[in-house]
C-alpha cells in the first residue's frame, strides 16, 4: 500500500461518483471551496493496492503558534461528515478481504498524520460505514454520531401512514392546499443567511458557517445539486427557508428549516417537498440533526430510521484545549438542521 497527494480533480471525482461512500462534500471543488474560505491547508490523500486507487482521504491542517490540527472536516463548514472513501470494489470483498484492505489503509493513513506531528486530529466518518475498528486499534478515541434516514421505497400514501397523528394531519391539510403558503425555489442566498443568523442569534450562538460568500461559491459550483427554496406566505413574505442536497442515492436536509415564527406547519411543507423529490428520483431523504435532543422532537414525526457514524480522534499533549475548543466552540453549535 501507498499513499500520496492526488493532484488530478478528475481522477479524485471519478472516485467519488464510483464509490458508494462518496458525498458531495467530498468533491474536488467543495474541498477547494472549504480551503479558500477556512484558511485550512486540503491536503488530499490517495491509497493505492499496487498501481490501482482504493481510499482517499481528504483532510484539512491548521497551524497556530506551531501546533498542527488536522479535521476532516473542518469546523463552520456547515460539512456533517467527511473522513475518508473506500472504492466501490471493497464492498465486493470477504469479510476477511476487508478487514486486511482495512488494516493497511489505517496503518498508511494514520502514519503518514503522524509524520505531521499533530496535537489533535478529528474525523468524522460517513454514516453507514461502520467498521473504524483500525483506527480504535491504533489509540484513536471513538464518539458516535447519529442522523436519520427515510427510505422512500413505499407509495407515497404509505410514507404518510407512517407519521405521527400530528405531521399525518398537517401534511394531509397541505396536500388540500388549506394553508396560505407556498414554497419556490431561488439562487438568492441573502435572505436564507440573514434568517438563519437571526436564529442562532436570538439563542445566544454564532452562526456556524464561514460567510454568505462561501455558500454562494457552493451554490454556483454545484447547482444540480444544492438546491435552496424559500416558503412564503399569502403576503409574499418569507416565513422559511431549506438548503438542501441532491446527490447519487440521496435528498438530504443540509441546512435551514429553523422553527418559523408563525403558526403555519412551515417545516412540514419542506420536508414533504423534499420526500417527494427524494421519492420521485428514488432516493432516501436524510435528516440530519439526530444528535440535537431539542431537534428530534420534530423530525422523528416522520418515522425516519437512526443511522449512526462516527468521530474518531486523537489528541496529544495540549491536544486537550484543542478539543476543547473543538467539542464547545464548534461542535455544540452546528446544529445546522
Amino acid at each position: 500500500m501507498q499513499i500520496s497527494i492526488i493532484d488530478d480533480s478528475g481522477v479524485w471525482d471519478d472516485f467519488i461518483d464510483s464509490s458508494p461512500y462518496g458525498t458531495l462534500f467530498h468533491k474536488w471543488g467543495f474541498l477547494e471551496t472549504i480551503e479558500k474560505h477556512t484558511g485550512y491547508t486540503l491536503l488530499p490523500y490517495g491509497m493505492y493496492a499496487k498501481d490501482k486507487l482504493v481510499c482517499i482521504f481528504p483532510v484539512f491542517l491548521k497551524t497556530n503558534y506551531g501546533a498542527n490540527v488536522i479535521l476532516s472536516p473542518p469546523p463552520r463548514t456547515g460539512v456533517p461528515y467527511m473522513g475518508f472513501v473506500m472504492s466501490e470494489e471493497y464492498d465486493t470483498l470477504t469479510q476477511n478481504g476487508k478487514e486486511v484492505r482495512m488494516r493497511e489503509v489505517i496503518q498508511e493513513l494514520t502514519g503518514k498524520l503522524d509524520e505531521l506531528s499533530p496535537i489533535y486530529v478529528s474525523i468524522q466518518v460517513v454514516p453507514s460505514f461502520i467498521d473504524v475498528r483500525e483506527f480504535k486499534w491504533n489509540d484513536y478515541s471513538i464518539e458516535p454520531l447519529f442522523t436519520y434516514y427515510l427510505s422512500t421505497d413505499a407509495p407515497l400514501e404509505k410514507i404518510l401512514k407512517e407519521f405521527s397523528r400530528s405531521t399525518k394531519s398537517a401534511t394531509k391539510k397541505i396536500m388540500e392546499n388549506k394553508f396560505d403558503m407556498e414554497i419556490r425555489e431561488s439562487t438568492d442566498l441573502a435572505p436564507f443567511y440573514e434568517i438563519l443568523s437571526k436564529r442562532y442569534e436570538e439563542q445566544g450562538i454564532k452562526f456556524p458557517i464561514i460567510s454568505i460568500e462561501y455558500l454562494e461559491d457552493l451554490l454556483r459550483l454545484y447547482p444540480d445539486n444544492i438546491r435552496l427554496s424559500y416558503v412564503y406566505d399569502g403576503d409574499n413574505n418569507i416565513i422559511g427557508s431549506s438548503l438542501a442536497i441532491i446527490y447519487k442515492g440521496k435528498v438530504i436536509s443540509w441546512m435551514g428549516t429553523p422553527k418559523p415564527d408563525v403558526s403555519l406547519p412551515v417545516n412540514d411543507l419542506i420536508f414533504w417537498e423534499l420526500i417527494k423529490i427524494a421519492k420521485d428520483t428514488n432516493r432516501t431523504f436524510e435528516i440530519g440533526g439526530a444528535d440535537t435532543r431539542r431537534l428530534c422532537a420534530f423530525k422523528a414525526r416522520f418515522n425516519p430510521s437512526l443511522e449512526t457514524n462516527y468521530r474518531v480522534f486523537r489528541r496529544r499533549h495540549i491536544g486537550a484545549m484543542a478539543e476543547w475548543v473543538y467539542m464547545n466552540v464548534y461542535k455544540k453549535s452546528s446544529g445546522l438542521m
